[in-house]
């Protein structure tokens, strides 16, 4: 028979071994590696963690044991209500069959149909941080001892976490400090060297008479061309105007201008006087660069209009392209969000609410709002 105390040392030194992630933590990798070890602790076949959003839904929600496939058949993620509220709310579940909690809904259609299920809260100095829930134990109950060691691991989770997001919050810091040096160096460097190459081959695709050497060359003259727009852009974006000095307003107008010397088609109609926290206006003026960015990578030929707009509850920043658009249904059900999770977090730091909007065909739409104090 195993101690309750040699059994808890057990589990925390696999976890400490498991989430030693050197010096450079990425809150993505530490949820699945928290999920997988749940599994591993506990045997069992499904396993799940999800960090609420504050507004009813998971700002990010990791699976292990389902896959891509079946993942794509369930559809939309889970809210925090019904049993995984409950989990948040109430601390830990344990039950032989989850159809019998009184918040117990349904299962979507394509969704496992699981009955023992093991939960509990992720929490770190007092604040829910997230939830972890396992089921399918291979001899087809979860026991007390399980519950145990998954609330040890829920306690090294929510320091994983916590430092995972302090070390995202460090970099974003340490960027902002060194963008302004690299800036120049790129200015001075790398977008002269970029137009003396675009110089170089337009002259010797004028000057040679083999069709297919000047093919050649012409193509490569309009790929360093769009390196040298893409470049340009950047250094703008990593040397924008003092939002302290001039605002969002004319930053956004700053930016804009910038992007269509490089032959974007950016309309900007920001409104005047709208007096925000610094921090915020940094974190909207990120959200805008992210989708102005995107836009010129997947639909370089569309034209986007940004708007900022103020009422007397809400601040409203829009940025809407007329490009091919994507199909959100298609992006991976298991780590949802991948490429999007920036502009989500820099929402979720100031209290906005983001919402993306796009499908194949009818361009991409990105609103951040925020209500004003």
């Amino acid at each position: 028979m195993v101690s309750a105390r040699s059994d808890t040392d057990a589990v925390a030194a696999g976890v400490l071994d498991l989430l030693a992630l050197g010096d450079a933590p990425d809150l993505d990798t530490v949820l699945e590696r928290i999920v997988r070890a749940a599994r591993r602790q506990v045997s069992a076949r499904y396993g799940a963690i999800g960090v609420p959003d504050g507004r009813g839904g998971f700002a990010r929600f990791v699976t292990s044991g389902i896959s891509e496939r079946v993942a794509a058949t369930i559809g939309e993620l889970p809210r925090t209500h019904g049993v995984l509220g409950a989990l948040l709310e109430e601390g830990p579940i344990l039950l032989d069959d989850i159809r019998q909690h009184p918040r117990f809904s349904y299962y979507p259609a394509h969704h496992p149909t699981l009955t023992d299920f093991l939960g509990v809260p992720i929490r770190h100095r007092g604040v829910v941080r997230g939830n972890l829930f396992v089921s399918g134990q291979h001899s087809g109950h979860f026991t007390r001892t399980d519950a145990r060691r998954l609330e040890t691991l829920a306690a090294y989770a929510g320091v994983a976490i916590a430092n995972a997001e302090l070390y995202a919050q460090s970099q974003r810091l340490a960027v902002i400090e060194e963008r302004n040096r690299v800036a120049r160096e790129l200015h001075d460097a790398a977008t002269q060297t970029l137009f003396s190459l675009v110089l170089a081959a337009r002259a010797a695709a004028l000057s040679t008479r083999d069709e297919e050497a000047r093919n050649t060359i012409l193509g490569f003259e309009r790929r360093t061309t769009s390196a040298l727009q893409e470049l340009r852009g950047l250094v703008h974006a990593l040397r924008p105007k003092s939002l302290e000095r001039d605002g969002l307003a004319a930053t956004l107008a700053d930016h804009a201008e910038a992007l269509r010397s490089s032959g974007a088609r950016v309309v900007v109609d920001a409104s005047e006087g709208i007096h925000l926290p610094l921090e915020t206006e940094h974190a909207l003026l990120r959200i805008a660069q992210e989708a102005l960015n995107n836009a010129m990578h997947h639909a370089p030929e569309s034209s986007v209009h940004v708007t900022l707009r103020a009422s007397a509850k809400t601040v409203t920043l829009r940025i809407r392209d007329d490009g091919p658009g994507f199909d959100l249904q298609a992006l991976p059900r298991t780590r949802r969000g991948m490429g999007l999770v920036s502009m989500r977090e820099r929402a979720q730091e100031i209290g906005a609410r983001l919402d993306i909007r796009s499908s194949p065909g009818r361009g991409t739409t990105v609103t951040a709002s925020l209500p004003r104090e």
